[in-house]
């Protein structure tokens, strides 16, 4: 079995960009992060990992969230960065990406946390 083979899920991949927004009446600018309309790297070959137990619903108000620390793991040369937006293509649901770590030259893997509301972590 290769390495080709087990990245068996596809993601879309938004990198945050940072612009400096001013609030207008001569004041300075404050920094505001956001992520792009379009995905940066589209339909990228990935393998989304989850183990049992991280998954979780927690009951809030007004709904419930679902919660999730799942690891993704992408070829050597993907572009992967920290607090990327991944949006997995299958189910829709967007995580953000954790420091990414390099294996041996061969493959790439990092954390993604799920929370209700996809902010830079």
């Amino acid at each position: 079995m290769s390495f080709e083979t087990m990245l068996n899920h596809k993601c879309d991949v938004y990198h945050i960009q940072k612009a400096d927004v001013s609030p207008g009446y001569n004041l300075p600018g404050s920094p505001l992060f956001s992520y792009p309309e379009t995905p940066d790297i589209e339909g990228l070959a990935c393998h989304f990992g989850v183990k049992s137990g991280t998954r979780i619903i927690v009951q809030q108000e007004p709904q419930a969230d679902y919660q999730a620390k799942v690891k993704l793991v992408v070829s050597y040369n993907a572009d992967i960065r920290l607090n990327d937006k991944i949006v997995d293509v299958d189910t829709g649901y967007e995580y953000t990406a954790e420091l990414p770590v390099k294996i041996r030259d061969h493959h790439k893997f990092t954390m993604l946390h799920r929370t209700n509301a996809q902010e830079p972590l």
